[in-house]
């Protein structure tokens, strides 16, 4: 299909984000922003002495250039990683902001050397969130460091919870792949083994087909080329998952064309398979 499919560590971190602002209870906040989220792998045993460097030499210097730390602090599924988690008012914002903190000597001749001998790797994601789930998000770093009874439950469900999702969002993304990938190169195989046998498909004509219909068209050479998805969002609801994009493909008298899909998922024996597709084109 030709498009970013690969989850990083930070990748999990924002499914976890967007579980947190589920489970939290918050009022509602029209505000959005922006979010980084950097899951650092540090050097193995020495997790504390960099939390101790970030909280006394690189958070003050970030508070004091400005920039929203939303959260940060050891992740609890090992003992290696942890996490940072910036808030921005825009991409641009934070293109500015990350520019002129690193390139300040405030940074270069201060904690930086320490801080990157710290670390063997690191992921960032970059997503947009409403003000509910920046707010939950805040709540992940206590004042005192040390997380209550009841927000380390929280935290601990969350995460658990985040995982199993995280697990199907990568599972749908590939199928998702397979899928986009199978209408370019009608692969007729493929389509039986992910369609469910009550598969519906909304044409960009209007009509609508059935599984034994659309494998019908899906067998006949395909009119359009170089298919590619964009701006793909998965959206996992249990057993039930929507895949939304926006595709960009060459047309067969090769003018460039453009259409966006919804594509319905069920969880069914064990696995998923695709119950229905509304495609439209523009």
């Amino acid at each position: 299909m030709g498009f970013f499919r690969a989850i990083t560590a930070a990748g999990l971190v924002a499914v976890w984000i967007s579980a947190i602002a589920s489970a939290a209870n918050q009022e509602n906040d029209t505000r959005s922003a922006v979010i980084e989220i950097r899951v650092y792998t540090l050097k193995s045993g020495i997790r504390e002495d960099f939390h101790q460097l970030f909280v006394r030499e690189s958070l003050p210097m970030l508070q004091r250039r400005g920039v929203d730390v939303v959260a940060y602090g050891p992740s609890l599924h090992d003992a290696n990683s942890y996490y940072l988690v910036r808030s921005f008012a825009s991409l641009d914002d934070r293109t500015r902001s990350e520019e002129a903190f690193y390139g300040s000597k405030e940074w270069t001749d201060g904690p930086r050397d320490a801080v990157l001998a710290a670390i063997e790797t690191y992921s960032t994601v970059v997503v947009h969130v409403d003000g509910e789930t920046l707010k939950a998000v805040r709540g992940l770093t206590p004042t005192d460091h040390t997380p209550s009874k009841n927000r380390g439950a929280l935290v601990q469900d969350t995460i658990q919870s985040a995982i199993a999702t995280s697990s199907d969002v990568t599972a749908l993304l590939a199928l998702n792949d397979d899928y986009i990938r199978s209408v370019q190169t009608s692969d007729v195989r493929r389509f039986r083994e992910i369609l469910a046998d009550d598969f519906l498909c909304s044409l960009p004509d209007g009509s609508q087909v059935d599984r034994n219909g659309f494998l019908e068209r899906t067998a006949a050479p395909a009119t359009i080329s170089n298919l590619q998805a964009h701006e793909v969002n998965v959206r996992v609801m249990g057993d039930f998952a929507l895949v939304h994009a926006r595709t960009t493909f060459t047309a067969a008298d090769g003018r460039p064309g453009a259409g966006r899909y919804t594509d319905a998922w069920a969880r069914r024996a064990g696995r998923w398979v695709a119950v229905a597709a509304h495609v439209t084109r523009y």
